[in-house]
């Protein structure tokens, strides 16, 4: 069992210690939230350490699907380019029976309101290698792989972790540590160290089950020579053994079969039994190349906690899900994205440190509410009772098709409510990016415009007119950026005019009765309203965030640039 946090007075300090440096962040995993943290720590141009205790990334595919709300995230990291190379954009889900009777076909093709396709297949172990590379281009950020976190001590300003250098050993399935020891400090820990995290076993934080622990056999494969398939993602309802079909990108493929309850999963480890499982689909040693062959348990389970002190758990350290709406990475590079912003005006003096506080009342419904989705939306395809699969065969024929649910919104935390208490859309809901031009560039917004903070977007007049100059001063303080977008006009356009080549700006606006937005910087909006409200948006959002009387800036370290490491240390 991991030791528990010490106390001060516990430390030991013959381990090497890094120089006695301040760091603004100290990241535990090296996965994708991991290192969606670091690439957006680098973005905003802090300093930060990612400890990982592999000495290289996993190097294969381990999730599948994106969507456009991510898509947007690589966007604004200058990472999406190798993983829209290789990624697949999805257009159908397809159920199918076991006699391969189509039952459902949901339709995924429509352009989601983040400026991309709404879902993608792709290849995670590229996803990863695009945000490290991120990483590398950085000044700030370091990366040490190689290094896994034995010790964590909080104090009052910082906590301080002990690392020990792994190395891989014959026979080992993890790396084994060698007793070389360095210590660093940092003004805050971000854990994003698994659903098995040591970090959330040390700080004693307990889980909620939400009642869903069920092995599958996954098995992903390397496409040698093209082939075809009945339907190209989907599930197959067969009761005696339910399966789910996609492909991960557009080089690789994923199979993955239900385990009962008296099988034994080692069976399932076997290479001939992959063969054995892939041969009704017709799938050959001539069309595929495994490259691997796992049991994972789906589980479904929310730390009660995601805060501890200056320790912040992430994606599955905080919380697991089943995959069956592809949303477990997803999510925790959500709660990356989240923290990021927080952290960034707390550590910059622009927000009080309470702010942090609705990290996990931010993040914990919204991550709910996508459990329960991925939870119910597996209950169907995957009944193994033969009984209940012919009714359930018989609803479909009959017509039946499940309602497809509301995916979720931000609910709670820093978001602007009528007077009632009562959210009034479109706050909550994530903001739209469209294609506009400027000048003789035709782009998404946030290419031709980047930013990094607040948006204040309106489709009528300048924002700032509105506003006044004091409240203008105090969301520039806040990293607030202003956009006026424009439809077309007769004639010779102004060149530093935003215009809406696609009249989407307009529609967006007209369907949600409003004239101007704040957009926060994880692109979910604040607060609508028409231009005579918009200074009640701004004064509310300069109230949550105590931006109104910001507090000292917290003094940094050097540039973690100064003894970064890569990839051997």
């Amino acid at each position: 069992m991991p030791s528990v946090p010490r106390t001060r007075n516990d430390v030991d300090h013959s381990s090497t210690a890094d120089s006695g440096r301040m760091h603004d962040l100290l990241i535990i995993g090296g996965g994708s939230v991991g290192l969606t943290m670091g690439a957006t720590w680098a973005m905003l141009g802090r300093d930060a350490v990612v400890f990982d205790r592999q000495q290289h990334l996993y190097g294969l595919p381990r999730v599948g699907h994106i969507d456009h709300e991510i898509m947007r995230m690589l966007q604004q990291l200058g990472a999406e380019g190798p993983t829209l190379k290789d990624a697949y954009a999805t257009r159908s889900y397809t159920w199918i029976n076991a006699e391969g009777e189509t039952l459902l076909e949901f339709p995924w093709g429509e352009k989601g309101i983040s400026g991309w396709h709404s879902d993608y297949m792709q290849n995670s172990a590229i996803l990863e290698r695009s945000l490290l590379d991120r990483i590398r281009q950085s000044e700030t950020v370091a990366h040490m792989p190689g290094w896994e976190v034995v010790d964590l001590v909080q104090f009052d300003d910082h906590v301080e972790l002990t690392v020990e250098r792994t190395r891989t050993a014959p026979g080992e399935p993890r790396p084994v540590l060698t007793g070389e020891q360095r210590r660093f400090r940092g003004r805050y820990v971000i854990a994003c160290d698994g659903a098995n995290s040591r970090t959330r076993q040390r700080l004693g934080i307990e889980r909620d089950d939400l009642g869903f622990n069920e092995k599958w056999l996954v098995v992903d494969a390397r496409i040698k020579r093209p082939f075809s398939l009945a339907f190209d993602s989907g599930q197959v309802c067969d009761p005696r053994r339910p399966t789910t079909v996609l492909p991960l990108g557009k080089d690789h493929r994923r199979w993955e079969w239900h385990l009962r309850p008296d099988e034994d999963p080692e069976d399932f480890l076997r290479p001939d039994k992959a063969w054995e499982l892939l041969a009704p689909f017709h799938v050959t040693p001539q069309d595929v190349e495994p490259v691997r062959q796992l049991v994972y348990t789906f589980e479904a389970r929310i730390a009660h906690r995601w805060r501890s002190g200056r320790v912040f758990l992430a994606g599955d350290a905080a919380h697991t899900m089943p995959p069956f709406m592809g949303q477990g990475m997803c999510s925790g590079m959500r709660d990356a994205r989240n923290l990021a912003w927080k952290l960034d005006l707390v550590l910059s003096g622009k927000a009080d440190e309470t702010l942090l506080d609705t990290y996990q009342v931010e993040r914990d419904p919204h991550v709910r509410d996508w459990t329960v989705i991925s939870l119910e939306s597996g209950k169907i395809p995957c009944i193994i009772d033969p009984e209940e699969a012919r009714k359930r065969d018989e609803m479909f024929r009959a017509g039946f098709r499940p309602p497809m649910p509301d995916f979720p919104q931000l609910a709670h935390g820093v978001l602007h409510r009528s007077s009632d208490g009562s959210l009034a859309a479109p706050a909550g809901e994530l903001g739209l990016q469209g294609r506009v031009r400027i000048g003789d560039r035709t782009d998404l917004l946030d290419r031709l415009l980047p930013t990094t903070g607040f948006t204040v977007v309106s489709v009528t007049d300048d924002p700032r007119t509105a506003l006044g100059s004091r409240r203008t001063s105090a969301l520039e303080r806040l990293g607030c950026a202003f956009h006026t977008v424009r439809p077309p006009a007769p004639g010779i356009p102004d060149p530093t005019d935003i215009v809406d080549v696609d009249g989407t700006y307009a529609d967006y606006f007209r369907a949600r009765d409003v004239e101007v937005v704040i957009n926060r910087p994880d692109f979910y909006v604040f607060g609508g309203s028409d231009m005579t409200g918009l200074t009640a948006l701004a004064d509310d959002l300069l109230r949550q965030t105590a931006a109104a009387a910001p507090v000292p800036a917290v003094t940094v370290g050097q540039p973690a640039a100064a003894t970064r490491e890569h990839d051997c240390v």
